[in-house]
């Protein structure tokens, strides 16, 4: 796709023209059916702030590597060790109970 070239005004104006439909949609008598439509604008619009106010403000935009890089620490992060855990001790009871599965089917011949 394409890139655009826009400046700041008409970033503005388009922002300003998101919020106003994401308004409309959600005073709209068919609400439920468009909120995912209003949501996805809305998204945009916030998604169009952030580049705006971010340009030039001398932090370089993070990459996928830098990411995972910052998720991978050496200490680890809680996240990952607590999805860790919760993984380990899934298998320990998984082995646990086919090990009885075995040890009663082993009792029943």
């Amino acid at each position: 796709m394409p890139l655009i070239d826009l400046t700041d005004t008409e970033l503005v104006h388009i922002m300003d023209s998101l919020r106003l439909r994401v308004a409309d949609l959600r005073e709209s008598p068919f609400g439920p059916e468009l909120d995912d439509l209003a949501n996805e604008l809305e998204e945009i619009e916030h998604d169009l702030f952030e580049a705006l106010s971010r340009q030039d403000d001398g932090w370089p935009a993070p990459s996928a590597q830098d990411i995972h890089d910052a998720c991978s620490c050496a200490h680890g992060c809680a996240e990952a060790e607590f999805i860790q855990a919760g993984m380990d001790g899934r298998e320990q009871l998984r082995s646990m109970a086919h090990a009885r599965r075995q040890q009663l089917l082993k009792n029943d011949d």
